[in-house]
């Protein structure tokens, strides 16, 4: 019977809450006003100071063919020899300038490097954009080097200007959003800060200046 009658309390006192109209505390907020100040500075300068400073290894390009040159040569340095890349454009650059790799993983400790493009570019905080439906959800997490190769025509101001990039180029957003701002880090333990805990210990980005 008590607890019958402590529960009659409890929705009434839910039911008179609901009933009430209180007025709003923060009447000058906006929700729609942008959270940053706005700059003048250009987004493609914007972006590679902050990508730099995340440690991102930074390359501004002009054409896909010196990307692929780039790519030999660090291939080359580093004898990367398993190569993994899922997207087709990418693959037939990859088989064009006879960089062998694989489009399915078959084991993911072999892996030494994965290439890929991006969905858009955040100017403000230097971070990448990737989804399930262009990249696999495997890059960022297994491969120890990720290559990533964008354009400076998918740079976006901050993220809310990204999630409108991507509400525009799909009817439905991707299962599966990743926002990458340099190489994976973390100092959960101690303190100490421990590259690649998470993901990739090198981040490769080569931006093709097609502005």
């Amino acid at each position: 019977m008590d607890e019958s009658t402590n529960r009659e309390k409890v929705l009434k006192k839910i039911r008179a809450s609901l009933l009430s109209k209180t007025d709003n505390p923060y009447p000058q907020l906006s929700l729609e006003a942008p959270i940053y100040y706005s700059t003048d500075e250009d987004p493609l300068l914007l972006f590679c100071e902050k990508a730099e400073a995340a440690g991102v290894k930074f390359f501004l390009i002009e054409s896909e063919l010196e990307f692929m040159e780039n790519l030999v040569s660090l291939g080359m340095i580093h004898k990367w020899k398993n190569i993994y890349c899922v997207e087709d454009g990418i693959s037939n650059l990859l088989t064009e300038c006879e960089l062998p790799h694989e489009l399915l993983i078959n084991n993911k400790m072999n892996i030494d490097v994965a290439v890929s493009t991006c969905e858009c570019l955040i100017a403000r905080t230097g971070s990448i954009v990737f989804s399930s439906l262009e990249q696999s959800r495997s890059i960022p997490a297994f491969t120890p080097v990720h290559v990533v190769l964008a354009r400076a025509s998918q740079l976006t101001s901050d993220l809310k200007d990204a999630l409108v990039w991507l509400r525009h180029k799909y009817p439905k957003l991707p299962a599966s959003l990743s926002i990458v701002t340099g190489p994976s880090r973390t100092a959960d333990i101690s303190g100490k800060l421990v590259m690649g805990a998470h993901g990739p210990k090198q981040l490769y980005l080569f931006l093709i200046n097609d502005r």
